[in-house]
């Protein structure tokens, strides 16, 4: 008889029957298009995907470190310190917050915490370009999802624009 517990997902019915996403989770995690990036419960960095090699300031010898020695601001360690207390007191909804770390690169982030069988065991990073996220709103906004079908979709007939889609911005087609 086994005491382990059922993880969320399968509880949840959230996952195919006699599918186990560990199967595809470093590859999905590698090749996601944004950043990831997780934290032990200390803020050791344990792990980078690739994207976050690419765009932002991750590097090997950084795995196993205290991401604290990384931050470039005085500011920057007490305000990460005070978001890793409010997720060992308890608090369960991402933070998320802009950044911009590198100079001109503004970064959107959203920190979570991780949690196995209710204790706090580490963090998650997931890290977006705002430059690309308003490109893309961008080209939403002028076009909907023409511009999208256009690149994605070059050898298909025009689809007729759905004047019911909403844009970025909330305003309406």
């Amino acid at each position: 008889m086994s005491s382990q517990v059922e993880p969320a997902e399968v509880a949840e019915s959230r996952i195919a029957t006699d599918w186990s996403l560990d199967q595809w989770a470093d590859r999905l995690i590698d090749q996601a298009g944004f950043g990831v990036t997780v934290l032990d419960r200390h803020g050791t960095v344990m792990y980078y995907n690739k994207w976050a090699s690419e765009h932002l300031d991750r590097k090997p010898e950084y795995i196993g470190n205290d991401v604290r020695k990384r931050h470039r601001r005085a500011v920057t360690n007490p305000r990460f310190d005070a978001m890793l207390r409010l997720f060992e007191e308890g608090r369960v909804e991402p933070v998320r917050y802009v950044a911009r770390p590198y100079g001109r690169t503004t970064i959107l982030v959203t920190v979570s915490p991780i949690r196995v069988d209710g204790e706090l065991v580490g963090f998650s990073q997931v890290v977006l370009l705002k430059d690309e996220i308003q490109e893309l709103c961008a080209r939403f906004d002028e076009s909907g999802r023409e511009s999208f079908e256009r690149e994605m979709l070059p050898d298909t007939p025009a689809v007729a624009r759905d004047p019911a889609a909403g844009q970025c911005s909330g305003r309406r087609a």
